[in-house]
């Protein structure tokens, strides 16, 4: 071999090696997230509110469970959403008055039961089943889905729709939302921009925890 040719060799070798190192060390220097980075997520939504089904069952469902960003998640759901309430004086016994009507009530109860008693896997499923429809029954879903719902049934049929959901109605009041479904992001809420974070939940989360892990999650 000619000195220009062991030269030419040479070169070609040390930039394949230039290549690899590089390649090698954008892999290494790619900060991975892990299951101890979560970002906490509340989910402020009624049972029967059209907007809230739509957003639950697609931009949620689709980021958490087919993206896979629920191990990257602490996901709170909370169904209650506008709802006054009024307590006879005389029997101590409280009434909800609930935007979509007294079943939208007993929604929201069944709903903060499977919150209760199931993961949080569990719980977005069973309960994004339940949007699909407003006859689609707890025992549908949880024979199609495979998940055990004894608790969550033995919950609602055991305690008042209002002892159910008075911890969610302390935690949606203390917001004070104007518009439902809310999100709120590491407890963080904009009542102005509820809109803007529903219809663009993926980029805004992507976002959000970008900013808090400096990480880009898979699909962002």
């Amino acid at each position: 071999m000619s000195m220009k040719q062991r030269t030419g060799a040479l070169s070609a070798f040390y930039i394949l090696y230039l290549l690899h190192a590089t390649t090698a060390f954008q892999v290494q220097s790619t900060p991975q997230p892990t299951v101890n980075q979560t970002l906490k997520i509340g989910v402020y939504y009624e049972t029967l509110c059209p907007d809230s089904r739509a957003f639950i069952r697609n931009s949620l469902y689709d980021a958490m469970i087919i993206n896979g960003w629920l191990k990257y998640t602490e996901l709170v759901l909370v169904p209650y959403g506008k709802v006054s309430a009024w307590t006879d004086p005389a029997t101590n016994i409280t009434t909800l008055f609930c935007q979509h009507g007294h079943s939208e009530c007993e929604l929201n109860a069944l709903h903060a039961c499977i919150v209760e008693h199931n993961d949080v896997n569990d719980q977005i499923k069973l309960i994004s089943c339940l949007l699909t429809g407003h006859s689609t029954s707890l025992d549908e879903c949880a024979k199609d889905l495979m998940i055990d719902v004894s608790a969550a049934k033995e919950c609602k049929s055991t305690r008042s729709t209002p002892d159910i959901l008075k911890k969610y109605g302390e935690m949606t009041d203390a917001l004070d939302i104007s518009f439902v479904p809310s999100v709120t992001f590491d407890n963080k809420f904009n009542r102005w921009r509820q809109r803007y974070f529903i219809y663009n939940f993926p980029v805004i989360y992507c976002r959000e925890y970008d900013n808090k892990f400096n990480i880009t999650l898979p699909h962002c």
